[in-house]
């Protein structure tokens, strides 16, 4: 891997520079922000919440994000004070990130406007060192940011900051990758979309940037903010107030009923572990019941007793049995064939 501490900063980038970044990766993902697993399903902008793998804070009041669907940005209303607002995301988190970004030159850019004369800073940190970049105004942004990855990093993050009010902050991309280059096009690090399952037929250990659903639940680490994200404590909090992982062992899956009533019962279904989420949403539990139904008898009173100086009477003929054997096994199931779950965090 090739290293770039010993680059001139301030130098232009040459060729040799962008041939070597168009072979990198964006190391933002949801960097355009088409991910939003918890939108209320709502038209407004409030409605999406925050975008899948961000994380933000506005401790003030009246500060909300969002998404336009007008212009295709991420748009976030600062609060009506001067509490700071962070917008932030982890870019370590994928396996084996210290093996490629250790030691690296990262550049990363964000394109945004600001609404309002307002300040507003974009910061590049590994936690040891970083490099911030403050602009000013009411204008469309581009802001680039770049630092040499230390050697001792125990994570890289990239932040836009800002305590200023009234501002609203409308996001088009944010993207970085290795290099002196930040290219907007480049595959993203994460394959596919976070939070999403998968199913393996033959092995029982979930391959790398998957965690096995096949277990106890269990809360994530605080290296797992993107998929953190996703899940919002749907399926409940552990002691650190991150999610927990659903437990799915022995579990088979239905697909949400989404008001088709397919599923009668859907506004019934429990909470599943420590989730608060009831009724008929994703993540809720329904437990093995059998349909109501009846079942006929097979007597047959075609038999009759000879009584002397009496009518014949009719008999049950107990020579035809009732169906309704109690026979069986533990469960009620179909043929199945059982799989590794797992869940993708990077």
């Amino acid at each position: 891997m090739m290293s770039f501490n010993n680059f001139n900063e301030g130098s232009p980038a040459s060729l040799e520079d962008f041939l070597f970044a168009m072979q990198q990766y964006n190391l933002v993902y949801n960097s355009d922000f088409r991910y939003f697993s918890n939108i209320d399903n709502t038209a407004t902008i409030a409605g999406y919440g925050i975008p899948d793998g961000w994380l933000y804070k506005d401790s003030g009041s009246g500060g909300s994000i969002g998404f336009s669907i007008l212009t295709g940005q991420c748009v976030i209303v600062k609060s009506q004070d001067h509490s700071p607002m962070i917008f932030k995301q982890n870019l370590h988190e994928f396996p084996r990130w210290k093996t490629m970004l250790l030691g690296q030159c990262v550049t990363a850019k964000v394109c945004l406007n600001l609404s309002s004369d307002s300040k507003v800073s974009v910061t590049l940190s590994d936690g040891i060192d970083s490099d911030t970049v403050i602009k000013s105004g009411s204008d469309d942004f581009e802001i680039e940011v770049r630092l040499n990855v230390n050697l001792e990093a125990k994570s890289v993050s990239i932040a836009i900051e800002t305590t200023s009010e009234p501002v609203t902050i409308s996001i088009s991309k944010v993207f970085a990758n290795i290099g002196r280059v930040a290219i907007s096009n480049l595959p993203c690090i994460v394959q596919g979309v976070i939070g999403e399952r998968k199913q393996y037929l033959a092995t029982e250990h979930p391959p790398i940037g998957e965690f096995s659903l096949c277990k106890s639940s269990e809360e994530l680490g605080e290296s797992y903010t993107r998929l953190d994200s996703v899940l919002q404590k749907r399926y409940g909090t552990g002691p650190n107030n991150r999610s927990l992982l659903p437990d799915m062992q022995g579990y088979f899956s239905r697909a949400w009923d989404s008001n088709a009533s397919i599923d009668p019962d859907a506004k019934k279904r429990l909470a599943w572990g420590k989730s608060a989420i009831t009724g008929a949403h994703v993540s809720t539990l329904q437990e093995d019941e059998f349909l109501e139904h009846d079942h006929v008898l097979g007597f047959a009173p075609n038999k009759t007793l000879p009584i002397t100086g009496q009518t014949p009477q009719l008999i049950i003929n107990k020579e035809l049995k009732s169906n309704t054997k109690m026979t069986g096994g533990n469960e009620t199931r179909p043929k199945n064939i059982t799989e590794l779950y797992t869940i993708k965090w990077a």
